[in-house]
């Protein structure tokens, strides 16, 4: 038997405040926080909470690739470096008001874990949440399905 589909919106799932980092956090520093959540991505947001971009675990991963001659780059070098310097532009963002299914539709496609809730202030996308895969599930799932197996 089918259900009607959750009108929930993401301002209804969301978490606030959201977990943000600045573009001239260090590598080092950005280890220590993924250290202490179980987030896969942070996102960078100016002085303002205008957000930038995105860095995840992946980006990291990348700094710790071995160069063209197999070479490893050396530790401090990569600690030293800037989440500016790694971190990815053109993030894909939802807004509040739109529907939780449409931000589950973007995480599908997307392959994402969370995305960054966004309102729009003087044309600028300002960050004002977090939505996760496990927030999604929560708000899509009836209630009565959660946590057991299905019967």
């Amino acid at each position: 038997m089918k259900t009607a589909v959750s009108l929930k919106t993401v301002r209804e799932i969301m978490a606030t405040p959201p977990e943000a980092v600045t573009p001239h956090l260090t590598v080092g520093a950005l280890l220590k926080l993924f250290d202490r959540h179980a987030e896969d991505a942070f996102p960078v947001v100016d002085h303002d909470g205008v957000l930038l971009g995105l860095v995840s675990r992946l980006d990291v991963l990348r700094l710790l690739r071995p160069g063209p001659e197999f070479l490893v780059p050396d530790w401090k070098t990569v600690a030293a470096k800037s989440v500016q310097a790694i971190m990815r532009h053109g993030i894909i963002s939802v807004e509040p008001q739109d529907p939780a299914f449409a931000a589950a539709d973007l995480m599908i496609e997307t392959r994402f874990q969370s995305l960054p809730v966004v309102e729009r202030r003087a044309g600028k996308p300002v960050l004002v949440g977090l939505v996760t895969r496990n927030a999604l599930l929560e708000a899509l799932l009836p209630s009565s399905h959660l946590h057991h197996e299905p019967s």
